[in-house]
């Protein structure tokens, strides 16, 4: 700390004798980014009052900047100062910790931390909201020993009580082990054993979970509801997708719409079940005609007289999707609709839909091959709930229409999607145009296909000056989006070919699309010659043509200056941004 720095620091703190004004100091420089500053105001004060709170606030600050040494260097300062940590101190650096990415050492300094806190000398005990930060540390470093001796000492009742967020946090924890150790193995059996391992656990976690909700002792929300829904999603099982729908009966009251698997209704309404490809038959824990017992069978929540015994929750946007997932997963399409539309309607939930639901939906009606309730979602849906659709919302509606080609209404519904792109000023997408332009090839008739390309034609001028001039924020467009387009405006080409070559049209609408064929084949030539890395023209020549363009652009500058001096609004230091055009030649003078 420099002698300057002191004293102004020295002069401040005359007028902060409080420790809360000087709290509110310290964070009002640490916004402004002088840390050097915030630290001498919090070491000179920390002679003559307790200033904990500014302590935490710089601390605080050095985590959110990625600082961890710096950070714990100055929690080990605190106390040798004698400004003792809180309650809030440990919190911040253990949420701090958390924050991604984790670097290997930093678990061990977390747990060294958080031990610390049931140390007999302690003067502050561990409660859950420690425990949940402790717990998150080790989901992030994806150490589930570490984070399994944490939950073993958990007490059942009192203030270090798992709560809500304890357990979403180690539900979520076992999902994102289960897909991280299935990512690096390659055998599917393996695989299947670990995500059946996975949600075994889960599934006993959730059993105690039943057990504290009706005993009071704890409040579920839609939270935790969600981590276990996405924990039976990653399953390969089709009872672990079916047990969803149990899962939001159970804690949420919305029955099933569906029968259970396995059981008697299920097979009279003869749904499908699909089962997936790397799981055999026999590992699917299902048996014909019989109801299995479940850890999510709403009866565990009901009392003696057949009431429930414990407040449901009301559902939202990630219950709808849970839902979704496992209708499609299980097949169960006509299902979805019927959940759709019970939960958006305002007569019963009146949840609405966010984006991540609409899509989710959307996919659904693609494998219905329900083009013309996708274009309704598009057109009528979002709009109304005030959403704006993205390029993904296209994409999958255009695909949609792909897998619904015998609908003879399919060319006109593609039509105004495309329509509906250019309406909300959308970057034209090759992947979405290429499949429209599939489409209309799939039909066979000339006319169709000639007002397809024609269609397109804003939409690939537009592509060209995305990858001649970049994107509006100034980035260039990358090779993938540019390989795209080569693919699009190669299909056109072949699809202008087949109409010549086939004569699909009549002779006299040939000529333009000739024309067109043409210009587009130059275009790819050269933007595959300069994705290549050739020059198309020669070194020599351009310095040759650069050296003239700088030469006529002077010429042009001082004829300006000597049309405008003549006319006597010439002004010297002033830049002329408009300047008038020419009625000379210059070359001719």
């Amino acid at each position: 700390m420099s002698l300057a720095l002191e004293k102004k620091v020295r002069r401040e703190l005359q007028f902060l004798p409080d420790p809360l004004k000087l709290a509110d100091h310290v964070r009002g420089v640490l916004k402004k980014g002088d840390v050097e500053k915030a630290l001498a105001l919090t070491r000179i004060a920390s002679k003559d009052m307790e200033c904990v709170v500014s302590w935490n606030h710089i601390i605080g600050h050095l985590l959110s900047e990625k600082q961890v040494s710096a950070a714990l260097k100055l929690y080990n300062e605190m106390k040798k100062r004698a400004q003792f940590p809180d309650s809030h101190t440990y919190v911040i650096i253990l949420r701090g910790l958390s924050e991604p990415p984790v670097a290997a050492d930093t678990l061990g300094k977390a747990l060294a931390i958080y031990h610390s806190l049931g140390a007999e000398n302690s003067r502050v005990k561990p409660t859950t909201i420690h425990t949940n930060a402790a717990l998150r540390v080790c989901a992030r470093a994806h150490d589930m020993d570490a984070l399994w001796s944490i939950a073993a000492k958990i007490p059942e009742q009192g203030a270090g009580a798992a709560d809500a967020y304890t357990y979403a946090t180690i539900l979520n924890a076992i999902r994102e082990h289960a897909l991280l150790e299935s990512g690096d193995r390659k055998d599917d059996s393996e695989i299947a054993a670990l995500r059946a391992t996975s949600i075994q656990q889960g599934r006993r976690i959730w059993g105690d979970i039943v057990g504290r909700w009706r005993a009071g002792s704890i409040m579920v929300n839609e939270e935790m509801v969600g981590a276990m829904g996405r924990l039976l999603l990653i399953g390969l099982q089709p009872r672990d997708w079916d047990d969803v729908l149990s899962l939001i009966e159970q804690t949420m009251g919305i029955p099933r719409l569906a029968p259970k698997l396995g059981s008697k209704m299920r097979k009279a309404q003869h749904l499908p079940i699909r089962v997936h490809d790397d799981v055999k038959r026999e590992q699917t824990n299902v048996i014909d005609g019989e109801e299995p017992e479940s850890e999510f069978d709403r009866s565990l929540l009901l009392d003696k007289r057949g009431k429930e015994s414990v407040q449901l929750i009301p559902p939202g946007n990630n219950s709808l999707s849970l839902l979704l997932e496992a209708c499609k997963l299980t097949y169960a399409f006509r299902e979805s609709y019927e959940y759709w539309d019970l939960l958006t309607n305002k007569s019963t939930y009146n949840l609405r839909p966010d984006m991540d639901n609409i899509h989710t939906f959307m996919r659904i009606l693609r494998q219905t091959r329900a083009s013309g309730r996708t274009l309704d979602i598009i057109t009528d849906t979002i709009p109304r709930l005030g959403w704006t659709p993205h390029r993904k919302t296209f994409r999958i509606a255009m695909s949609s229409c792909s897998r619904d080609k015998k609908n003879p209404n399919v060319m006109e519904y593609a039509n105004t999607l495309v329509k509906l792109s250019e309406h909300y000023n959308m970057e034209p997408d090759p992947k979405m145009l290429l499949q429209y332009m599939e489409l209309a090839l799939s039909t066979q008739d000339g006319e169709v296909i000639r007002q397809t390309v024609e269609q397109m034609e804003g939409s690939i001028t537009k592509l060209k000056s995305l990858i001649s001039f970049g994107q509006h924020d100034g980035k260039k467009s990358s090779s993938w989006d540019k390989q795209d387009i080569v693919t699009l405006m190669r299909t056109v080409v072949g699809a202008i070919d087949q109409m010549t070559n086939k004569q699909l049209i009549p002779a006299e609408k040939i000529q333009s699309l000739v024309q067109k064929r043409a210009k587009m084949n130059a275009f790819i030539t050269r933007l595959m010659d300069r994705m290549e890395g050739k020059n198309i023209i020669p070194k020599e020549k351009l310095v040759e043509l650069r050296r003239d363009s700088r030469q006529i652009r002077h010429l042009r500058q001082k004829l300006v200056e000597k049309e405008k001096k003549a006319k006597g609004t010439w002004v010297k230091d002033k830049k002329d941004l408009n300047p008038q055009p020419l009625t000379d030649s210059p070359f001719d003078v």
